[in-house]
């Protein structure tokens, strides 16, 4: 089963090095968006990375989304 992170082997292959330092140096110097753990472990989201290698294309939000239609209207002609 995978998680939710790259393991250090799967880092280690995406990368290219073993050594934490230079494995946050490459995704600095690539613009990767990751965490570190406490003991200085890059964190990198396995959907974070398979949009970035171009597995998967991030949904396209469309910047004027129709309203939702409300269940129920509230009936104002008999208000005073």
């Amino acid at each position: 089963m995978e998680t939710e992170i790259l393991s250090d082997e799967e880092l280690a292959e995406l990368t290219g090095y073993k050594a934490r330092a230079y494995q946050r140096r490459w995704l600095v110097d690539r613009h990767w968006v990751f965490v570190e753990s406490r003991g200085k472990r890059p964190l990198v989201g396995r959907m974070y990375a398979r949009m970035k290698l171009g597995m998967l294309s991030p949904s396209i939000v469309d910047p004027n989304p129709t309203p939702a239609v409300p269940a129920w209207t509230p009936d104002f002609s008999r208000v005073n």
